[in-house]
């Protein structure tokens, strides 16, 4: 399933397996308990596929499977450009300095929650949207990267919240782009600081996160079109103001307004 900037898929997982992974790989598994055993290195570890327990595979890791049974899992594939960035912009140091440690059947509530609702995301007729999306893998490889990698020392800390000339910028571009994809990434760059960085300064100077503040912008535009151009399709205006689909935009109406576009077109127009 495409969930931009990762890849994420929802598998049965072989009983055997040989592979050396090109990115940085996330298993969680999901249903069924099997025994499994991993050989890297000489070395030969086992345990249990019970549902929540995690994999974590670095790009370029030589390992062999073997499972005793097929299990249902969650697998994200996180690109080494994307893991590079978040190690430069957090803990300013060289990526290539930094070493992901392998995880074998460990237990990690915060990368079960985020990989099961990342899932439910790709999988939905109705996506979150992209800034969420964005938002959740920016948070996943910061928090693998501080739990399981080499690096010991917390990330840098930025304090204090955005100028106000650089608050102004990207809240003037996000008005001016609704009807296109807006990358956190970008907003970041704008606000010339980290993405993570950019998050927490974001909601402490407008009350919101970015994806949030976006959807409501978007939301305020599509009340705007309704109301102004009444003849105007609920499909045209769901694209205008960036989002997917009629549907999209329709669940998201409904759980910030209580009513479907449709509804408050007719209810606002009588």
């Amino acid at each position: 399933m495409a969930l931009n900037p990762f890849s994420l898929f929802v598998v049965e997982t072989p009983l055997h397996a040989s592979v050396t992974f090109a990115d940085l790989a996330l298993g969680v598994y999901v249903r069924g308990r099997h025994r499994i055993w991993r050989k890297s290195g000489g070395r030969s570890v086992e345990g249990w596929t019970d549902p929540g327990t995690i994999n974590l595979t670095p790009a370029g890791f030589d390992g062999t499977w073997d499972a005793s049974g097929s299990s249902r899992a969650i697998t994200l594939f996180v690109p080494g450009a994307f893991l590079s960035r978040v190690i430069a912009e957090n803990w300013k140091t060289e990526p290539n300095h930094v070493e992901i440690l392998p995880q074998f059947l460990i237990r990690d509530p915060m990368i079960d929650a985020l990989a099961t609702r990342l899932a439910a995301a790709a999988d939905s007729p109705v996506p979150f949207g992209d800034l969420y999306a964005e938002s959740a893998c920016e948070f996943l490889t910061h928090h693998i990267i501080h739990a399981y990698s080499s690096i010991s020392a917390p990330p840098l800390r930025c304090t204090g919240g955005l100028p106000g000339r650089r608050l102004k910028e990207v809240v003037e571009f996000i008005h001016e782009h609704l009807s296109e994809t807006i990358s956190l990434h970008h907003l970041a760059g704008l606000a010339g600081v980290s993405v993570r960085h950019f998050e927490r300064a974001f909601k402490q100077a407008v009350g919101e996160p970015p994806h949030a503040y976006v959807l409501g912008k978007r939301l305020l535009a599509a009340q705007d079109l309704l109301l102004k151009q009444p003849n105007l399709p609920v499909s045209e205006i769901s694209t205008r103001v960036g989002l997917r689909s009629s549907s999209h935009l329709g669940s998201a109406f409904r759980r910030r307004i209580g009513i479907s576009p449709t509804e408050f077109r007719r209810l606002h127009s009588s």
